[in-house]
């Protein structure tokens, strides 16, 4: 109703679609129809569908790459370390009948395997103000050594855990640094974390890395001190408590240092959906090579290796058996089996420092 010049109007509209056709002539209602409501469902739902995929590859390459730049990091700080230690690789120095640590139970050091476990015990409590648990016996330079390098500051903080050291798709390492100590045993309990090994050690795996040494550079490579590999458990080395000492290997032991891998994961975490062990010649990952770059290769263009218990043979190489283990460790890809045998490849590179991975053929003799 409207008023104009003292007059009432009143103004009839009819229902209908407003400026069609239909409303001015006095059609049906307004709104959609089943058929048009179904229809922009559907274009929504297949929109939906082209969509996720690509974002789902965006966030996949996004972790790629921030695993590619934890591995840079981690790569500047041990090659740092090397030039303000005149050459010597990072990696736990402490050695047997030497009292290195303030704290009473770790002053006894006995076989050298004791005492790096002790150091990186010493380290923990020292940087996070925990009263982290004794445990000897174990062999964790290959994934703690990194210890050594947040205890010197060449991390870029000296505060623990060090995220930067998990791969951003290693759902594992990231739920164990965000559990407190106290807290890994529920999740053994919940098989969210390995079971093996002592309680103490188990306190330990906030501070895990998913990026691994190679065993040549914080252990001889040959003689009554070589590390080698346990054939029906990839994540085991066999040692000599008597013999086996640490941090005694160089910057300049290295002779072909940008075709030598020094850190790799166990593990493709980023080119599929399904994570394939790192001995498979169909994964592709990120390594850190002895001349501080980050490469992505595939380990099949990597050479065999050998087995260091055998340094003579010009044929022989490490093989072992891959078998998934606990807390999620996946079978690879979904054609491969348990049980398969792996060649050590960069893990056992020929000549260990001194050889060549990626980029040539294996030396015949020691450079």
């Amino acid at each position: 109703m409207i008023s104009r010049n003292g007059y009432i109007v009143r103004l009839r509209i009819r229902p209908g679609r407003v400026g069609s056709a239909d409303a001015r002539a006095g059609g049906r209602p307004g709104g959609f129809s089943l058929i048009e409501l179904l229809i922009v469902i559907a274009i929504i739902a297949l929109l939906i569908s082209i969509i996720l995929p690509a974002l789902s590859l965006a966030k996949r390459a996004a972790r790629a790459g921030q695993c590619q730049a934890n591995l840079r990091q981690l790569s500047t700080g041990y090659f740092n370390y090397a030039s303000d230690t005149r050459g010597w690789l990072a990696a736990f120095s402490w050695q047997p009948d030497q009292a290195y640590s303030h704290f009473a139970d770790l002053a006894s050091v006995g076989s050298a395997t004791d005492a790096h476990c002790l150091q990186a015990t010493d380290i923990v409590r020292r940087l996070t103000g925990r009263n982290q648990p004794r445990f000897a016996g174990r062999m964790v330079a290959r994934n703690f050594s990194y210890l050594v390098l947040v205890d010197g500051g060449y991390m870029g903080g000296d505060t623990l855990p060090e995220f930067g050291t998990a791969c951003p798709e290693d759902r594992s390492a990231l739920l164990w640094q965000r559990t407190a100590p106290e807290g890994i045993e529920s999740l053994v309990a919940q098989q969210l974390a390995p079971a093996d090994g002592s309680a103490e050690y188990r306190q330990m795996l906030p501070y895990w890395s998913s990026y691994q040494l190679v065993p040549a550079v914080w252990a001889a490579d040959t003689g009554p001190e070589t590390i080698s590999q346990v054939v029906n458990d990839y994540r085991l080395y066999n040692f000599s408590p008597a013999f086996t000492r640490f941090k005694n290997r160089r910057i300049d032991d290295f002779a072909f240092p940008s075709q030598k891998v020094v850190f790799f994961d166990l593990f493709d975490r980023h080119r599929s959906r399904t994570m394939t062990f790192h001995g498979y010649a169909a994964a592709t990952q990120p390594l850190v090579f002895a001349d501080g770059s980050v490469q992505v290769r595939r380990t099949q263009d990597a050479n065999p290796g050998w087995d260091p218990r055998t340094p003579n043979s010009l044929t022989t190489r490490t093989r072992y058996r891959y078998r998934p283990m606990d807390h999620g460790d996946p079978l690879a890809l979904s054609r491969e089996t348990a049980g398969d045998w792996i060649d050590g490849g960069y893990r056992w590179t020929r000549f260990g420092v001194r050889g060549v991975d990626f980029g040539g053929l294996e030396p015949t003799r020691r450079p």
